[in-house]
């Protein structure tokens, strides 16, 4: 396991969006795909900042809100 400063973006919503909708095969409380969840603990600082960078457009582009444990993890 990788030891990092950037934590999880995790909402505690935990729900896979359907194949029918925007976020398809992702999750609806952080944005993250299934890949990008399991892989989260071995990603290091630069892969899980990248990643974090993502996640806002991602789950706007769904039309979802971003929660406030995303919006304060990637806050300047």
């Amino acid at each position: 396991m990788h030891a990092s400063n950037i934590l999880s973006p995790c909402s505690g919503v935990c729900t896979i969006a359907g194949e029918d909708t925007p976020l398809a095969g992702h999750c609806i409380g952080c944005g993250r795909s299934l890949s990008e969840i399991g892989s989260w603990r071995d990603l290091d600082d630069t892969a899980r900042a990248n990643l974090m960078s993502v996640l806002p457009g991602r789950l706007r582009r769904a039309g979802l809100a971003v929660p406030n444990t995303l919006k304060e993890a990637i806050a300047p």
